[in-house]
């Protein structure tokens, strides 16, 4: 069937007196000759080919020509060059011993019948190798499959065994049956700048995915980069070390069903035309409008529900940035994440490194189980909830996060669902202690559940909740400042358990309402009442004047929460607003955590 799919009938000339090769010469078969690859310098050529539709010539062995389709019988090595109007190549070597590379150096393949690039059996790996300076590009056309068939290519590029890219050439393919590229074994991308529009996946590598360096460009209709393997634990992993990755697609712009490890890149994913908010972490930006609070509570529109209560169900589109089923740890790398969904989501998320922007009509961080930040510096510019897991843990880093409900959320979903409702409907709440008036909390207290800080910097802007845990906070170490909501539906600080301050410091304002404070566990803390307004500058400064914290709110609020161990227990501090700071360490944020200050307005002292 393959070997007759494409109509013309095509000549073979192997008389190298015929062939007149661009780059490299024919003066001896096999040749050794210089290649810009990243793996390989030195190549063997066992044979040259020109396509050419009606006069496609052949120099060497392992290959052979007809009825418009190219076939390499053979591992070895194949320069090849020219074009195939509706025609394919295709690789059908059972050596074990010795890969197939075709070496692409200006290659033009259509076909509307199959794949122009189909890879039947290659035991010992297929490797594409983009010639320098050279633009390659395959393309098949949308068709329908009779009935009955089950074995037919589904991407314009697509390979039943291992397939590696290379080289520092282009590669444009184009996908209108399905896929762009695929493999039913491993795809490992060492190179080149490749381009890809697929109606369906971009890249698909059923057994993992692996990417050192390279441009890679994808626009897709499914997910844009992912893994497919469910059966073998071992398998379905994607793992980036390098490159420039920009993604566009209709569903998860990279998705694994194994585990996906990046440590170097610069990375631009966008997931089903990305969110539709459009905020910039700036206080002047602040004051703009956000999707509301919990549904159905206080008169807030009904939101859609975080993913922690998501079915795994294939009618459910998933629109995530990067999503694992297994587990996602970031090194390193660049990234900006514009998505409808979260944009990161997985059962276990850990952040080690790397520079992230994100933007999500969702979370921003999703893990079931656990979400760990060691280091890095991660902006959630815009979510309906910024962080969210059954445990948070915060070891370093700078972490800054606006969410139109809250900041972090420490729930697990047996726990959570009573706090929200996918259809927006209202649920009665569930009251618990340690609640400070109101309505009581409104989940039940889940002693799994907790943040943990030991290091680091967090800054929320929160109009939901701003740390949210159903069980406990501990605060050992590092910075926590949090904006919390102007409404009395909701808190700066909710948790079911207790919120123990052992280490650091804690800033936290917010609505009154719902308001709760801290345990001060060898830290000292001031919990006061005030009519704060926004964009006012506030500063703590203890009796000699020495600021303990300045800080210019971007919305009013009623209640402050301050712990710090750089307060001394039983000493007075002042509150003022106005006034400056002088010989002070300030951050991005313009919150000063040090300095002498020079009284403006006093508000108030209290020990």
């Amino acid at each position: 069937m393959i070997l007759s799919a494409c109509s013309h009938q095509q000549t073979e000339d192997t008389t190298a007196s015929n062939i007149e090769m661009p780059v490299i010469s024919t003066t001896a078969s096999p040749e050794t000759t210089q290649l810009p690859t990243e793996k390989s310098s030195d190549i063997e050529i066992d044979a040259h080919i020109i396509l050419d539709n009606e006069k496609t010539t052949i120099n060497g062995t392992g290959v052979s020509f007809e009825n418009n389709v190219l076939t390499v019988s053979d591992g070895g090595s194949y320069y090849i060059t020219g074009n195939l109007s509706d025609g394919k190549i295709y690789v059908n070597s059972l050596n074990e011993t010795k890969k197939v590379k075709l070496i692409l150096a200006a290659v033009n393949i259509s076909c509307s019948t199959d794949a122009p690039l189909f890879i039947e059996n290659s035991p010992d790996e297929t490797v594409l190798i983009l010639q320098s300076g050279t633009q390659n590009f395959f393309s098949d056309t949308s068709r329908t499959i009779p009935d009955g068939v089950t074995d037919y290519a589904t991407a314009a590029i697509y390979s039943k065994d291992d397939l590696q890219i290379e080289g520092d050439g282009q590669l444009t393919v184009t996908g209108n049956f399905g896929k762009g590229i695929f493999s039913k074994n491993d795809i490992d991308i060492r190179g080149g700048n490749i381009s890809i529009t697929a109606a369906d996946d971009g890249i698909r590598g059923k057994d993992s995915v692996e990417i050192e360096t390279g441009t890679i460009t994808v626009t897709s209709g499914g997910d844009g980069i992912r893994t497919s393997e469910e059966l073998e634990a071992d398998k379905g992993n994607i793992d980036i070390y390098g490159g420039t990755i920009t993604v566009t697609s209709e569903l998860d712009a990279i998705q694994a069903t194994g585990n996906i490890n990046i440590s170097g890149g610069t990375f631009s994913l966008t997931s089903a035309g990305g969110s539709t908010g459009n905020y910039d972490y700036q206080y002047q930006g602040m004051g703009g409008p956000v999707r509301g609070g919990k549904a159905g509570y206080f008169g807030f529109p009904a939101q859609p529900d975080s993913s922690i209560y998501e079915e795994s169900s294939s009618d459910t589109p998933s629109t995530k940035g990067i999503k694992s089923d297994k587990s996602i740890t970031i090194s390193g790398g660049k990234f900006t994440l514009n998505c409808l969904d979260d944009c990161l989501h997985s059962p276990a998320v850990t952040v080690n490194g790397g520079e992230f922007k994100m933007a999500s009509d969702d979370d921003g961080i999703h893990g079931d189980e656990n979400v760990t930040v060691n280091g890095g510096s991660i902006v959630i510019t815009n979510s309906y909830e910024g962080v969210e897991s059954r445990v948070i843990n915060i070891t370093g880093g700078k972490l800054l996060a606006k969410s139109a409900d809250d900041g972090f959320n420490a729930a697990a979903s047996s726990s959570a669902v009573a706090s929200t409702s996918s259809t927006g409907t209202e649920q009665t709440p569930v009251a618990y202690g340690n609640r400070m008036g109101g309505f009581g909390g409104m989940m039940d207290y889940d002693s799994s559940c907790i943040i943990n800080m030991s290091d680091g910097y967090v800054l929320v802007l929160a109009e939901g909740d701003g740390i949210d845990s159903n069980g406990s906070v501990e605060l050992s170490g590092g910075k926590m400042i949090v904006y919390g909501p102007t409404n009395g539906g909701n808190g700066a600080l909710d948790y079911g358990g207790t919120f123990n301050v052992s280490g650091g410091t804690l800033l936290a304002t917010g609505a009154l309402g719902m308001a709760q404070s801290v345990t001060g566990n060898g830290v000292p803390v001031l919990n006061f009442n005030m009519n704060g307004t926004a964009k006012q500058i506030y500063t703590i400064a203890d009796s000699q004047n020495n600021c303990k914290i300045a800080f210019t709110a971007p919305k009013s609020f009623q209640n402050v929460v301050f712990a710090s161990d750089t307060l001394n227990e039983g000493s007075a501090y002042s509150v003022y607003s106005d006034g400056r700071v002088s010989d002070y360490t300030s951050d991005e944020n313009g919150i000063c955590f040090d300095g002498v200050y020079f009284p403006g307005t006093l508000l108030g002292t209290l020990s």
